[in-house]
């Protein structure tokens, strides 16, 4: 259940964050490098429609997503099953015969980002879903690894435990900083 909110907290991330299509920075472009591992402009706009502006901030996250992600492979963790439940729940591009508010936001999502990256709607979403699923998991595992299965009860139990998810990311920054360069500030 968890990794299922998570997901659906990734994907509704992408569709409000607002677009433009002016762009400062070309898509090959690095942004940053994670202990070797380079995140371009476009990795970022793959999963974002933004405004030039609100990189610096979006490439911050994705840093912190990264140094997780790298510790969660560096631990031998298996995503596997995770991300194929996610694919089978999100998979599903939806018909153009169905008119509700999700179905709309996904196409239009879709057919946006399909454009910028001279893809068609239905294959760009499955790519989107595939590797959206996978980033999610990579974290969630880690992080369930980390601290256990047990889910917050109280308002009060969540932001202790966000705090924590804070202070290990901001450790493994600190870890690693030597190794991380954000080019895009």
């Amino acid at each position: 259940m968890n990794k299922l909110v998570s997901s659906i907290i990734l994907i509704s991330l992408s569709f409000i964050v607002g677009c433009s299509d002016s762009a400062t920075y070309d898509n090959d472009e690095v942004a940053a490098i994670v202990r070797g591992e380079e995140i371009t402009v476009g990795d970022i706009r793959f999963f974002f429609e933004l405004e030039d502006e609100d990189l610096p901030e979006v490439v911050e996250s994705m840093v912190r997503e990264t140094v997780v992600i790298q510790e969660a492979k560096e631990m031998g963790i298996d995503v596997s099953d995770e991300v194929e439940g996610s694919i089978e729940f999100f998979g599903q591009y939806p018909p153009e015969n169905v008119d509700t508010d999700e179905a709309n936001e996904i196409r239009e999502f879709a057919k946006a980002q399909a454009e910028r990256f001279d893809m068609k709607p239905k294959e760009y979403h499955k790519e989107y879903i595939e590797r959206s699923a996978k980033r999610s998991a990579y974290q969630n595992e880690f992080f369930k690894e980390r601290f256990g299965e047990k889910q917050p009860e109280t308002e009060e139990e969540a932001e202790e435990m966000n705090h924590d998810i804070q202070q290990t990311i901001d450790a493994l920054l600190k870890e690693h900083e030597d190794e991380i360069e954000i080019l895009i500030k």
